[in-house]
């Protein structure tokens, strides 16, 4: 039980890692496309872009916010966006969209 907890809490430290921008900027948000992992500045802006992609929303709608994705893969409906590497971490941090009929099916932060 303390394993699990502590590996919960130290997620959660870590997806918290970057500092979090209030408001979506979408022209901030695709400036960031093809930087370096180190620079890119996206993870700071997923607390408010998880507010405005929404399931059900169509990738169009989602393409005019986000901009194209950094990896699309057209077999799977996903789209990936980078986000670059946390302040105090050392993994690289994206965020998938999955699309089921041309639109958002579900999202979800990853790291690798």
């Amino acid at each position: 039980m303390f394993a699990t907890l502590a590996l919960s809490l130290s997620l959660s430290l870590s997806a918290c890692a970057m500092e979090q921008t209030p408001r979506f900027d979408s022209d901030a948000w695709k400036a960031q496309r093809g930087v370096a992992a180190k620079d890119n500045t996206r993870g700071g802006m997923l607390a408010a872009m998880e507010a405005v992609v929404q399931p059900g929303m169509s990738r169009d709608a989602v393409l005019a916010l986000l901009g194209e994705p950094d990896t699309r893969d057209a077999e799977t409906g996903i789209d990936t966006y980078e986000l670059g590497v946390a302040k105090f971490g050392v993994d690289e941090e994206y965020y998938e969209i999955r699309y089921r009929d041309g639109k958002v099916e579900s999202r979800q932060w990853q790291r690798r």
